[in-house]
């Protein structure tokens, strides 16, 4: 069941069961669904819904990185650091992509 990283808004109780159901993954399957939650998060334009997909994304880079996914990853900061207005984080990882 893939049903519990699809969702398209974020809430309290969303985010409970995200982690309840990440924490009973398999490592793959985490890496994957930290991707798939943060990207449709991040076509939000409200603060707190950013913020959690980039919390996702951090999570994915401290304990799922991989290199070939990187690029996917520093995308997705690179716009949601744009759309909260960190736009100086948004151009390190601008950086990142181009060392890639």
């Amino acid at each position: 069941m893939t049903d519990w990283y699809q969702n398209q808004n974020w809430s309290d109780e969303i985010h409970n069961q995200f982690y309840a159901q990440y924490r009973q993954a398999s490592p793959e399957t985490q890496a994957a669904a930290l991707i798939a939650q943060a990207e449709l998060l991040s076509k939000h334009l409200d603060n707190s819904t950013l913020k959690a997909a980039e919390s996702l994304l951090i999570l994915w880079m401290s304990r799922h990185f991989e290199k070939d996914k990187s690029p996917v990853v520093y995308r997705l900061m690179q716009e949601i650091c744009n759309r909260i207005g960190d736009h100086d984080r948004a151009k390190e990882f601008e950086r990142k992509l181009e060392q890639i």
